[in-house]
């Protein structure tokens, strides 16, 4: 199989740990109180030396605040507290054969834990939004890029920021994740970036191109991934959709990969990349209306395209009409 895992991985076939752990941190708050709940009852009802296990609070309270931030961390903090103190209040003797003061004790405690969660929780904030302004600069960096790549053939204006966006709403109506979703608008804002490598001749003929035309032209999807490799990390999911997406799903396509073996994303860009080529005009022919252009990609299901993805196209042209 070729690189066919790449993208699919997060949605779909995805490890039962993996499900686990997202599951976990979709309901963090609800997991969170559960154990505080129960640590306090551990606490009260069986720990022989109470007070030494209150620091078992600081476990759940510091995740809270590393992963949620300072105002629930504090929250979490709060609310480990005041069980607690609901507690002693209730049964005073429960924490006096410990030590001489335990009031005293605990309200250190309490005070100590809570203070530590709004370190946590403030220093996690800082980091959040660092990132979330790294993030902006990124999202405007590939918007430049993708109005420079699509600067180089007037006819082409705007058609990688319009693939990108059909690209993602194709993916959130197949209920892909938001992180597959947003690789494929990335890989949408990209997918194109290998024709910055082609010749321009080749780009704007007006004519059709000749065999050997062609074939120069068919290298601007591994010319792109090409590209996009040193970037590591950050585009790792995005490589494969801008490698494959010129597929088709009968394996007649580029590189001949076929069916479930090419990547998803790049399954779903082949779709929303073909629309927007039907229905804008070029040198040698004017654009299908949007009616034309769904009906001849609905003709090339299991042919060239995906028939799922073609199915979640429907909805979301069906969608766009209702909505305009």
């Amino acid at each position: 199989m070729i690189a066919g895992g790449l993208v699919a991985g997060r949605g779909r076939g995805e490890p039962t740990m993996e499900r686990v752990k997202r599951v976990l941190f979709d309901n963090f708050e609800i997991v969170l109180v559960a154990v505080l709940t129960m640590g306090a009852a551990y606490t009260v009802l069986i720990a022989s030396n109470k007070l030494a296990f209150l620091n078992f609070f600081y476990i759940p309270v510091l995740l809270a605040a590393y992963f949620l931030g300072r105002r629930r961390g504090v929250l979490a903090g709060v609310v480990a507290v005041l069980l607690i103190g609901l507690y002693a209040v209730i049964s005073p003797d429960l924490f006096s054969g410990s030590v001489a003061i335990p009031g005293l004790n605990i309200f250190l405690w309490g005070a100590f834990l809570i203070v530590t969660a709004y370190v946590v929780g403030t220093l996690y904030d800082l980091k959040t939004q660092s990132a979330r302004d790294l993030q902006q600069a990124y999202e405007g960096i590939l918007e430049i890029v993708a109005k420079f790549i699509d600067a180089v053939d007037d006819y082409t204006q705007d058609h990688s920021v319009r693939v990108s966006v059909l690209g993602k709403k194709i993916a959130l109506s197949m209920g892909m994740s938001e992180a597959d979703a947003e690789d494929i608008r990335v890989a949408g804002l990209l997918h194109d970036i290998g024709k910055l490598d082609i010749n321009l001749g080749v780009l704007t003929k007006a004519s059709a191109l000749t065999p050997e035309e062609w074939n120069h032209m068919k290298t601007h999807t591994t010319k792109g991934s090409s590209m996009l490799e040193p970037m590591g990390g950050m585009l790792k999911e995005v490589l494969p959709i801008v490698r494959f997406h010129h597929e088709y799903y009968d394996g007649s396509g580029y590189h001949g990969v076929a069916a479930e073996d090419i990547p998803l994303g790049a399954r779903v860009l082949a779709v929303a990349d073909s629309y927007d080529a039907m229905i804008t005009d070029r040198p040698y022919r004017k654009g299908r209306t949007p009616r034309e252009a769904k009906v001849e990609i609905e003709e090339r299901v299991g042919l060239q395209f995906d028939p799922e993805v073609v199915a979640a196209f429907t909805l979301v042209m069906r969608d766009e009409v209702q909505v305009a």
